[in-house]
């Protein structure tokens, strides 16, 4: 009974993350929304991690650029509400997911995910993040797999 529900969990998570390895752009999406919350855990729960990133200082520049992502954000959820894409919400979500990181890291030069983007570099900074960061990077491991396979399928 407990295989059965494996299998269909497996089921399950293979076609909301790539479409049982038919769409590239699904599985890659998830993969830049697990790096983005595995950065943010990282930038919470490590004291290490703010060394990589590169703070601004509070500015009219900064308010000009935040502005700048503010407003596609909100012309996006409006077009979202009326033409209802598969697609727009991908967009929304990934670009939600973007202002979240830059919200709360403010790391404007994206140091931090950069740092963080390599699936085989883990930091044991404590047990519980390290047992969260290897669910992370095994999560974004599989789905950078599905994401090849995805790849061949598309070219045959």
């Amino acid at each position: 009974m407990n295989k059965e529900k494996l299998k269909k969990f497996k089921y399950n998570f293979d076609k909301i993350s790539s479409n049982h390895a038919r769409d590239w752009q699904l599985a890659l999406l998830w993969i830049v929304l697990f790096e983005f919350f595995s950065s943010i855990f990282e930038y919470e729960f490590v004291n290490k991690s703010h060394e990589y990133i590169g703070f601004i200082p509070h500015g009219f520049y900064k308010e000009i650029l935040i502005a700048g992502l503010v407003l596609p954000f909100i012309w996006l959820c409006v077009y979202n509400l009326v033409y209802m894409h598969k697609t727009n919400l991908i967009y929304l979500a990934l670009y939600a997911t973007f202002g979240l990181y830059l919200i709360i890291t403010e790391d404007l030069t994206f140091s931090l995910l950069l740092h963080n983007l390599n699936p085989l570099e883990l930091n044991i900074g404590g047990t519980i993040y390290f047992i969260v960061q290897l669910f992370f990077k095994l999560i974004i491991a599989y789905l950078i797999y599905k994401l090849v396979v995805a790849f061949r399928h598309k070219n045959l």
